[in-house]
């Protein structure tokens, strides 16, 4: 089995190359599989994915654009997403 990366690509028709992770159009891609075919790395990168993210909150002031509060309605996806997609400026803490 040949491993073939444009299958994970959708053109635009203007040469762009497109790939929703999200799975509003169609599931292409679970990276951790389910059920007994389950990535046997999942839990360890669970924990790397939290350590990464309280790096981010810990080494960044962030702010919302324009001073503006952040909208924190929801849509449903194939998972829950934001409403309205983030936008921050980010503030290194130290320098």
């Amino acid at each position: 089995m040949k491993f073939k990366p444009e299958r994970f690509l959708n053109s635009k028709g203007n040469g762009d190359e497109v790939f929703d992770i999200t799975g509003s159009r169609e599931i292409k891609m679970m990276p951790f599989g389910a059920g007994r075919r389950i990535c046997p790395g999942y839990g360890l990168a669970m924990l790397h994915l939290e350590y990464f993210v309280a790096n981010l909150v810990w080494s960044f002031e962030w702010k919302a654009m324009d001073g503006d509060e952040v909208d924190l309605s929801e849509k449903e996806e194939f998972t829950v997403v934001m409403k309205n997609p983030l936008q921050i400026h980010l503030c290194p803490r130290w320098k």
